[in-house]
């Protein structure tokens, strides 16, 4: 607020009046002393003339003094007032210039909240759409891949060989995974499951280790329990087991009918329809058995746990009639082998097996 005229005028008239009465009672202690009389005092002073009209001066010339000291001190309190007017002229103009900064603040802080309002409309937008694109690219990478090699491309496999390659495929509650698929047996598309083909890797393992997979795609595996429901729980799969004996020889024999059972069924074995050069029909021994390991026992023999005594993982019954995961290179019993003749009593002692599937023709 700025200080006006008349509020320094009443301030001087104050200060007047107060010194009028000081003068009078400095001359009621003076013998002598006589008051002149005053005109009255005006109802205002003007802060624009060099002197105040100060119309009530009632001392005699002894009396100049303090005058002239009430002079001296309406100046000081003018030149005060100046001052105080200055600084809140400067007051007021740095006051205007917050009221605008803060009106275009306040202005810029809702065209921000305009602005934040849209991008979080189009970040709702963008995520649900992203959403969406991600379940169509589950549902088609499921409806594209479950079917395991069917149709793979040899250039798109990760590693290869003569035989097919590596490729990285989508299987349901696993997800994207490596699969080595044989593109070149028959016209292609099988998924191998398992291969023995030089004894480096350890087949006599627990049960997590056959349910989860383990072992070197291009070289000895085993593909997992767990992949080989996903990709066979359809149905219309068929089998192929490749053999070669220790002596050389090659044989093979096909399942027309090949499915692997739910992890809480301990994921039995199905299959049928057999074909081949290896005429005797050994692995439907194994049909509808539960896969047995060292540690988990589920085969129906009553007192003997097949899967130690044959050293692998297997569909044991009582106990086998094929043991293609048993010890590489050893003769029958615990060893690696297919039972090529059981009238005659004939087994293949197997220095290479391999296992696989596809869709049936």
């Amino acid at each position: 607020m700025r200080i006006t005229s008349g509020v320094v005028a009443s301030c001087i008239l104050a200060i007047i009046s107060a010194a009028d009465q000081h003068e009078e009672m400095l001359c009621k202690a003076r013998p002598g002393c006589q008051l002149a009389k005053c005109d009255p005092r005006p109802p205002s002073l003007s802060l624009n003339t060099n002197e105040y009209p100060v119309t009530c001066v009632r001392t005699k010339v002894e009396d100049r003094g303090e005058y002239n000291e009430l002079k001296t001190e309406i100046r000081s309190i003018r030149a005060e007032v100046y001052r105080l007017n200055d600084k809140n002229r400067k007051l007021e103009k740095s006051n205007s210039a917050v009221s605008k900064e803060l009106t275009s603040l306040k202005g810029e802080n809702n065209r921000l909240k305009s602005r934040d309002a849209a991008l979080s409309k189009d970040i709702r937008s963008l995520t649900s759409r992203i959403t969406a694109l991600e379940n169509e690219n589950e549902n088609l990478s499921s409806d594209l891949r479950t079917r395991s090699c069917d149709g793979v491309k040899l250039e798109s496999a990760v590693a290869r060989n003569d035989s097919g390659g590596v490729f990285n495929l989508f299987i349901p509650t696993i997800g994207v995974r490596g699969v080595f698929c044989d593109v070149t047996d028959e016209g292609g598309n099988w998924t191998v499951f398992q291969r023995r083909m030089n004894g480096y890797v350890d087949f006599f393992r627990n049960w997590d280790d056959y349910v989860k997979g383990f072992g070197d795609l291009q070289g000895d595996h085993w593909l997992g329990l767990e992949a080989l429901h996903q990709l066979t729980k359809g149905g219309n799969m068929e089998l192929k087991i490749n053999m070669i004996s220790k002596e050389g020889t090659y044989y093979f024999v096909r399942y027309s009918d090949f499915r692997i059972g739910h992890g809480s069924d301990k994921y039995r074995l199905y299959v049928s329809g057999v074909s081949g050069n290896a005429t005797y029909d050994t692995l439907p021994y194994h049909d509808q058995e539960q896969f047995s390991t060292k540690d988990a026992d589920r085969d129906a023999h009553p007192s003997t746990n097949c899967a130690f005594n044959f050293k692998g993982g297997w569909w044991y019954r009582k106990c086998a009639a094929t043991n293609l995961n048993g010890i590489f290179n050893k003769a029958r019993g615990d060893g690696m082998w297919y039972s090529y003749n059981d009238t005659n009593g004939v087994y293949l002692l197997l220095r290479y097996s391999e296992m696989k599937f596809r869709a049936r023709l």
